[in-house]
């Protein structure tokens, strides 16, 4: 089996189980949320040098 098809299967996988979504879906907004943090943080940073 290729990658492509074992990526395939694993969304196929996740989409159709609520609970997995679920679990994906808060991780990738936690991962959001911390971006969102260290770019607001390199901002403050940046400006203080100037």
């Amino acid at each position: 089996m290729s990658e492509k098809d074992l990526e395939d299967k694993l969304i196929e996988k996740i989409i159709n189980d609520p609970i997995l979504l679920r679990k994906l879906s808060d991780r990738v907004y936690k991962l959001m949320e911390e971006d969102i943090r260290n770019q607001q943080e390199r901002v403050c940073n940046d400006r203080r040098i100037l």
